[in-house]
C-alpha cells in the first residue's frame, strides 16, 4: 500500500502543478505574452548585438540600432493594416452588391429544384441571413482589432526584449565564475546549442514565412486581387500556424476574388497557384532550410494550438508551434529530460532530434 502511495504521489504533483502554471499563465498573459514574443525575438537579434559589442560599439549604440529596426517594422505592419482596413471600407458596399447578388441566385437555384422535387410548401429560402455583410465586417473589425491591441502591447515587447538583449554576451562569463570549470564548461556548451537551434528555427520559419508572403502577395497582384499587400503580411504570420494558418492565407483572399470578379476563372486560378505556392514552400523550401527535422506529434501540435489559442488567443496560436518548439530543443539537450522530447516527436523514422553532444 505504501508503494503505491509512492508511485502516485509524482503523478498528483504533476496534475497540480500543470493547473498552477495553467492558471499563472491566463492570469498574467498580459505581461507574459509580451515577455513570450519578446524572448522568441531576442534569440534572432542576439547574434547582432553580440558581433556589435565585439567591434567595441557601446551597449545604448547597439540597442538603439535593434529599436530603430524594430520600429520600422512595426511602423510598416500597422501602415499596411490600417491602409487595408481603409480600402476595405471604401470597397464594402461593392462586396455588399455581389454577396446580395450570389445569395439571390442561389435561393432561385434551390426553389427551382426543391420545386423539381415536389417541395413546393418548402417555402421560399433565405439565405440572406447566412450571408449578412454585417457578420462579415465584425469579424474583420475583430481580427483588426485584435492586431491593434498586438500592436498597443508593442511598447512591453521591445522593453522586454531591449532588458533581454542588454544582458547578451554575459552569461558565459557569470557561469564560469558561479560553477567549477568542467562543469561551467559542459553548462555553457549546452545554453549555446540551445540557443543556437533555437534562433536557427526561428530563423528559417521567419525566412520561409516571409517567402510565402511575397509569392502569395505577387500571385494576388499579377491577378489584381484587392489587398494583395495585406493577404501577403496576413499569410506570413498565418504560416507560423500549421495547416490552419496555410489553410486560411488560401481561403481568405480566394474569398475576396469570388466577390471581386464576376466569373470564376481568376478565382480558380489564384486558388491554384496560391495552393502550389504553399505546397512548394512548404515541402521543398523549408526542409532544406532546417539542419534538423523536430518533427512534432500532429497530437502536440493540435493541443498547443488548443492550449496556447485558449491562453491568449489569436497571438497565442501564431506563438503556439514556436514556443512548442522553443521548449522541445530545450529538453532535447538535457539529457535526463530527453525521453520527454522524444514523446513529443512524430515518426520516429523521419524524426532528427538533436542530441546532446
Amino acid at each position: 500500500m505504501y508503494m503505491t502511495d509512492n508511485k502516485l504521489i509524482p503523478v498528483l504533483l504533476s496534475i497540480i502543478t500543470v493547473f498552477v502554471t495553467g492558471v499563472i499563465l491566463l492570469e498574467l498573459r498580459t505581461v507574459l505574452l509580451p515577455f513570450s514574443v519578446a524572448l522568441l525575438m531576442s534569440f534572432i537579434f542576439q547574434p547582432i548585438v553580440i558581433y556589435l559589442k565585439r567591434k567595441k560599439i557601446p551597449t545604448i549604440v547597439t540597442l538603439m540600432i535593434v529599436l530603430l529596426s524594430l520600429a520600422i517594422v512595426l511602423f510598416l505592419a500597422g501602415l499596411v493594416v490600417y491602409s487595408s482596413a481603409l480600402s476595405f471600407t471604401e470597397e464594402f458596399g461593392r462586396y455588399g452588391e455581389r454577396i446580395n447578388a450570389i445569395a439571390s441566385s442561389t435561393e432561385r437555384a434551390l426553389e427551382e429544384i426543391a420545386k423539381s422535387l415536389g417541395m413546393e410548401d418548402a417555402g421560399e429560402l433565405d439565405l440572406g441571413q447566412f450571408f449578412e455583410v454585417s457578420a462579415v465586417t465584425s469579424v474583420v473589425s475583430v481580427g483588426i482589432g485584435s492586431f491593434f491591441n498586438f500592436l498597443s502591447n508593442a511598447f512591453l515587447v521591445i522593453l522586454f526584449m531591449l532588458f533581454i538583449l542588454a544582458g547578451s554576451g554575459e552569461l558565459g562569463a557569470k557561469i564560469k565564475q558561479a560553477f567549477p570549470a568542467e562543469t561551467a564548461q559542459r553548462i555553457i556548451g549546452v545554453t549555446e546549442k540551445i540557443s543556437h537551434q533555437v534562433r536557427q528555427y526561428l530563423a528559417a520559419k521567419t525566412l520561409v514565412s516571409a517567402l510565402t508572403g511575397f509569392l502569395l502577395f505577387l500571385v494576388l497582384w499579377i491577378f489584381g486581387v484587392d489587398f494583395p499587400i495585406f493577404w501577403g503580411f496576413l499569410a506570413f504570420l498565418f504560416n507560423f500556424v500549421p495547416n490552419i494558418g496555410s489553410f486560411a492565407a488560401v481561403v481568405l483572399p480566394f474569398g475576396v476574388s469570388l466577390l471581386q470578379f464576376p466569373t470564376l476563372e481568376i478565382p480558380i486560378i489564384v486558388l491554384i497557384l496560391m495552393f502550389v505556392v504553399q505546397t512548394v514552400v512548404g515541402n521543398v523550401v523549408d526542409p532544406r532550410l532546417m539542419a534538423f527535422s523536430l518533427n512534432l506529434s500532429p497530437i502536440l501540435v493540435l493541443v498547443s494550438l488548443i492550449f496556447w489559442g485558449w491562453l491568449w488567443g489569436i497571438v497565442g496560436m501564431i506563438l503556439a508551434v514556436p514556443l512548442t518548439v522553443t521548449i522541445k530543443i530545450f529538453l532535447s539537450n538535457l539529457e535526463p529530460l530527453r525521453p520527454v522530447a522524444i514523446l513529443m516527436g512524430g515518426s520516429t523514422r523521419s524524426a532528427k532530434t538533436p542530441e546532446v553532444e
